[in-house]
């Protein structure tokens, strides 16, 4: 492979990486201007579950926290099962979700749907 193909296939991971960015960022801006007030436990990392919401400092995503809740776990119950959270995160976590319904409904839908997939491509 020749060196300019390396230096192109780089060029096009870099700008994979800052679309991603981009993307969030425009998520984050969309809600300061909508008066959403800014989650301070709650992170986007382009580099980590494609910018999915998530618990800062954790690879925790908000989806996982909800999906739990929707089972009938507590926050408490869901501590328990996440000891690296804290109450007050995952009660964010859950606030964040109830302001932005759409957008982790759709997290939600996207994984359920990339799971079923995997289940029948593996049955076949």
């Amino acid at each position: 492979m020749s060196n300019a193909m390396l230096s192109e296939e780089k060029v096009y991971t870099e700008l994979h990486f800052i679309r991603q960015e981009l993307a969030a960022m425009k998520v984050q801006l969309a809600q300061v201007t909508q008066g959403h007030a800014p989650y301070p436990y709650i992170a986007r990392d382009a580099a980590m579950h494609d910018a999915e919401p998530t618990v800062r400092g954790s690879a925790i995503t908000v989806r996982a926290i909800v999906e739990r809740s929707r089972l009938g776990e507590t926050p408490a119950q869901i501590v328990e099962a996440y000891p690296s959270l804290s109450l007050a995160q995952v009660h964010a976590a859950l606030g964040y979700y109830y302001d932005n319904t759409a957008e982790i409904d759709r997290y939600i839908g996207e994984n359920q749907a990339a799971l079923w997939q995997t289940r029948l491509s593996g049955s076949s």
